[in-house]
């Protein structure tokens, strides 16, 4: 910092005209009066520009204020007022803040207080404290927080920017910090050989953090003691993709900056059930932490155990794990069976090596019938950066299959990493004989199944990204779903042979399990940065099977991949026969109401969109209709129509254009029939809003001639009812139910 400053000594006293600190960030600025007896009388002003932190806050942005020190060189009060652009603390962000900022000695020998006010997305926030500066932090007394969410108040201290001691109360809702639910209680943790130094009583339920996919149903944490040994007990339910559940005690000890936790109790991690043989320990020290399991393990498929250690610092690290029948729905929930054995791990820097053996006993998918699961065996070593893996499966059926692999990775013990180098040169080969789905769905699994008796063998080189192989592989009597898209094939039967850098499919060939067929050939070419080309013929295949409709088709669809790897399906269809439900999801006279849920459990779900799994497969395929094949029925509806349409966008999310026309039909009104005009068209949409309507179907009664005019959208139909001779509407309908003038209808009619 550089200081400029002029004034005089007059009158008995310094008279400060200016005085600037200046910063590279900052700049502080004073004027005012020093009494040679040590009285201040100084206005200050200053400003920063961000970022910078304070504590657990971050200030963004360009800040000023201005203030005044008083008092005296023996005992000064410097009052400060400050303006902020931005505060962020932690998830919450403050804007057009205020700090309100007072030092001065305090008779509970404070250093001074505290008080910042901003607005926030979540409403208000204020949080003011008495503050004592330390050498290494900063303790805050009288804490009073009510901000996104959270309310606190009570005691804590700060050191190097985190917690290090508590005694608070807080309670905290759906906000800047929750997503969903409700948590309260008491912390403390204060230094001191008191016996309730350390209090923990915590409560919480359907707690889902901003940003977590996770939801602690239920937490109820609970302990007294003190620090160097702080006995608790833990109850908690949490949901999300690892579902867990645990109910027993621990103990908390921290010594000499050295902390452990040993915990013991019973759960369960999805729907295996654990206990614990002996403590779990995780013990942190310095920039080495230990952490030491011996479980039990039980279930629908009977008991196993898992011992394990995991030791690392700075300098290398070691992990030692042992399993003994341990229910693959632990590690996947779609499998069944079992896996023992051992893995083993250990490094110093940039080396890591190891080994593993493992035993696979009923292998298989959770929907599988009994009889189809494998046993098998995987050994794997790693040295020099290189993974040999060999594994082999069997079963009763015939199920002889075997891979062994040599795979370049990356791997180091600081830090602990292990990942395949993509770019770098492998080796191996598979041999594959037998029903191929156990080893599917252990390898592959998630939303698609693939079932028939396989017959391949393929050397394998090159390198992940650009693999080579050489061999040959059959399947027949196969089945393939795709439970995300609806595919579905039957009776499949599939040949290739590799050739090095792609594989040349000489036959393949399926029916949608009715009459409707697909065949195909090409090639595929398995490089990155290779392009492929192959033809699938349909013959009144299934294309569309759901509640709202199902339609054949026939024509031919071409699968490329472009150079950058991108796959697009492309191509003509004729639509053969098509039905579609015109029944709504709700029946008609039920009003449809916008509303919004208070206190969900778990909170409110993610959006659809950004739950779906992205598509790297592009479509581009016209479907033509004609002769009246697209047949609508349902809610009066019978017509027929042709269609001329357009679907692009990804396979996850198509694109619809086009328009369907009325080729002919009727619609059936109060038990009386009105034919639909040919010239009746929809404009076609993937989305209710841009489906444009323009319908007319016309009743010929001796009369008049009655007229339905349905325009608008789907979502938003607009229904009109004229006649010729021109009369009222209620005359109108009058003269369709029943006939004759509504003058001349009974009360009942």
């Amino acid at each position: 910092p550089r200081l400029v400053a002029a004034g005089q000594l007059a009158n008995g006293r310094i008279e400060v005209d200016s005085a600037d600190l200046s910063g590279a960030a900052g700049r502080l600025g004073a004027r005012g009066l020093i009494g040679l007896d040590g009285g201040l009388r100084l206005a200050l002003n200053w400003t920063a520009e961000g970022p910078f932190a304070v504590g657990p806050m971050e200030i963004e942005g360009a800040a000023s204020g201005e203030g005044a020190l008083t008092g005296s060189l023996n005992r000064p009060r410097a009052d400060l007022t400050a303006r902020f652009a931005q505060i962020a603390a932690g998830p919450l962000t403050l804007t057009e803040s205020r700090v309100i900022l007072s030092f001065r000695r305090g008779a509970d020998a404070s250093d001074g207080h505290v008080t910042v006010t901003g607005a926030s997305n979540y409403g208000p926030a204020r949080a003011a404290s008495a503050f004592l500066i330390q050498p290494d932090g900063v303790a805050l007394r009288n804490l009073d927080v009510d901000a996104g969410g959270l309310t606190a108040s009570g005691q804590l201290a700060l050191r190097h920017g985190a917690p290090s001691s508590a005694d608070l109360t807080f309670q905290a809702r759906p906000g800047a910090f929750l997503a969903s639910g409700t948590a309260q209680g008491a912390i403390r943790l204060v230094e001191g050989a008191g016996q309730e130094a350390a209090v923990l009583d915590v409560t919480g339920r359907n707690v889902r953090f901003a940003g977590s996919g996770y939801v602690i149903r239920t937490l109820a944490l609970n302990g007294r003691g003190r620090l160097e040994h702080l006995p608790f007990s833990l109850a908690a339910d949490v949901g999300g993709s690892i579902p867990v559940q645990f109910d027993g005690t621990g103990v908390y000890a921290r010594t000499n900056g050295a902390q452990t936790v040993s915990l013991q109790g019973s759960g369960e991690v999805r729907d295996v059930a654990f206990t614990t043989r002996a403590p779990a320990i995780i013990a942190l020290a310095g920039d080495g932490r230990v952490v030491r399991v011996d479980l039990g393990l039980g279930g629908r498929e009977g008991s196993g155990g898992l011992t394990g250690e995991l030791r690392q610092d700075a300098g290398g690290a070691s992990i030692i794990a042992n399993l003994t029948r341990v229910n693959l729905a632990a590690i996947n929930p779609n499998l069944r069976g079992q896996v023992s054995g051992s893995v083993n791990l250990r490094g110093a820097g940039d080396a890591l090596d190891g080994a593993a053996d493992l035993t696979l006993s009923g292998a298989g998918s959770r929907d599988a019938p009994r009889d189809i699961a494998i046993d098998g065996r995987v050994q794997a070593r790693l040295l020099n950066d290189v993974l040999q893996l060999n594994a082999s499966v069997t079963d009763e059926g015939g199920v002889n299959s075997t891979a062994n692999l040599r795979l370049p990775v990356e791997a180091s013990s600081a830090p602990l990493r292990l990942a395949v180098a993509r770019n770098r040169p492998m080796s191996g080969d598979v041999v594959l004989a037998g029903e191929i789905r156990p080893i599917w769905d252990l390898v592959l699994g998630g939303e698609r199944s693939l079932s028939g008796q396989v017959s391949g063998r393929a050397a394998i080189s090159g390198s992940i990204n650009e693999p080579v192989l050489d061999g040959r592989v059959d399947l027949r009597n196969g089945a393939f779903t795709d439970s995300f898209t609806g595919a579905r094939l039957a009776n499949l039967t599939f040949g290739a042979t590799f050739d090095g850098g792609g594989a040349h499919v000489e036959r393949f060939s399926a029916t949608d399990g009715g009459e409707g067929t697909v065949s195909g050939s090409g090639d595929l070419n398995l490089r990155q940065g290779g392009e492929s080309n192959f033809t699938l013929t349909l013959q009144r295949f299934l294309v569309v099977d759901n509640d709202t409709a199902t339609a054949h088709a026939s024509g031919s669809v071409v699968a490329s991949r472009a150079v950058d790897g991108a796959i697009l399906l492309s191509g003509d269809l004729d639509v053969d026969d098509a039905r579609v439900a015109a029944d709504p999801p709700t029946p008609s006279g039920v009003v449809s109401m916008e509303v919004v849920e208070v206190n969900r459990p778990g909170g409110d779900p993610e959006p659809r969109e950004a739950s779906e799994r992205p598509s790297s497969i592009s479509l581009d395929v016209r479907m033509r209709a004609n002769d009246g094949a697209v047949r609508v029925v349902g809610r009066g509806l019978d017509v027929r129509m042709n269609l001329n349409a357009r679907i692009r966008g990804t396979l996850n999310r198509p694109v619809l254009t086009g328009t369907a026309r009325v080729a002919r039909g009727d619609y059936e009104f109060g038990g009386k029939r009105f034919v639909f005009d040919q010239s009746g068209s929809v404009t076609l949409s993937t989305r209710a809003d841009r489906i444009r309507l323009n319908l007319r179907a016309v009743r010929e009664d001796p009369a008049l001639t009655a007229e339905i005019r349905v325009t608008g959208t789907a979502a938003q139909p607009v229904i009109a009812l004229t006649s010729t001779p021109v009369l009222p509407q209620d005359e109108i309908l009058s003269q369709v139910l029943f006939g004759r003038s509504a003058s001349q209808l009974s009360a009942i009619e």
